[in-house]
């Protein structure tokens, strides 16, 4: 071991090995229990409050997963039902488009020509049918009033009418 060391920066005393000294006597920090409240603090009581939230805590998570899975279920449902009448709308506007192209093909003047010509036996019109006819220059309607059935209030009116328009 070292005696006292000059050197003052360095205390090569705290890296010697501890000479083994008797430990100082603690106090005794023993507190006894008796047996009966240690097996009474040992039970864990029955928390019914913590277990009726648990509870209800539980069924609203369930109930809030319930309802959106519902909501997805008819959502779905909903998807398939506007899909299938989307096809249904396609397929009569199909239907719609050929009635429609049929229909014009049979009304078409081509085929109503040729069923004049063929089933009637109408004919084309020829310039020596055509006969020119002339019309008058025109007629004149002139509509006379007569001022004999108006009296005065009337005829004030008239003129008030006639400086306004």
């Amino acid at each position: 071991m070292a005696a006292s060391n000059s050197n003052g920066a360095y205390d090569f005393a705290l890296f010697e090995p501890k000479r083994q000294q008797e430990a100082p006597r603690k106090k005794d920090n023993i507190i006894e229990i008796p047996k009966e409240k240690l097996e009474q603090n040992r039970k864990t009581g029955a928390k019914p409050f913590r277990a009726v939230s648990y509870f209800l805590a539980l069924t609203v998570m369930l109930g809030i997963v319930g309802t959106y899975v519902y909501g997805q279920v008819q959502l779905t449902e909903l998807t398939d039902n506007l899909n299938a009448a989307a096809k249904t709308l396609s397929e009569s506007e199909s239907v719609y488009t050929q009635t429609q192209m049929k229909a014009n093909s049979k009304l078409s003047l081509e085929t109503v020509e040729n069923y004049a010509t063929g089933k009637l036996g109408l004919q084309k019109i020829a310039q020596n049918q055509v006969e020119p006819i002339s019309l008058s220059k025109g007629d004149k309607i002139q509509v006379l009033e007569s001022d004999a059935g108006e009296n005065w209030l009337s005829s004030i009116w008239n003129a008030i009418r006639h400086l306004l328009s």
